[in-house]
């Protein structure tokens, strides 16, 4: 078992995609301030639970080249994600802002 804990450990991709997913879910208001260490032990228990499978139903599965696509698939979301969330926060600035004196003003023709 600890050898499993080990391993896990060193999956740095599975770690980034757990934090991803954590901090994904919180912007969209799913984890609440305060939980993300009960999501996290969550997510690392069932990744835990998946490394054990893999280990006893597909000992010979090359999991590092795995993990080194996760990490890949990681870096990518992070930016889109981010770009993502820039757009919203821009969009839901320009309302905000709507009608304040300078920063509020619109150039779009009125119907």
């Amino acid at each position: 078992m600890e050898e499993l804990f080990v391993q896990l450990a060193g999956l740095a991709g599975v770690g980034a995609l757990i934090a991803f997913i954590i901090n994904a879910l919180k912007t969209f208001g799913v984890v609440q301030d305060g939980t993300a260490q009960n999501w996290s032990a969550g997510l690392n228990l069932l990744a835990m639970a998946g490394l054990l499978a893999l280990r006893v139903f597909a000992p010979d599965y090359p999991l590092a080249e795995t993990d080194a696509q996760i990490a890949q698939f990681v870096n990518v979301a992070v930016v889109v994600f981010g770009y993502v969330v820039q757009l919203l926060g821009s969009k839901i600035t320009h309302v905000a802002v709507r009608n304040v004196p300078v920063i509020g003003k619109s150039l779009t023709a009125k119907p």
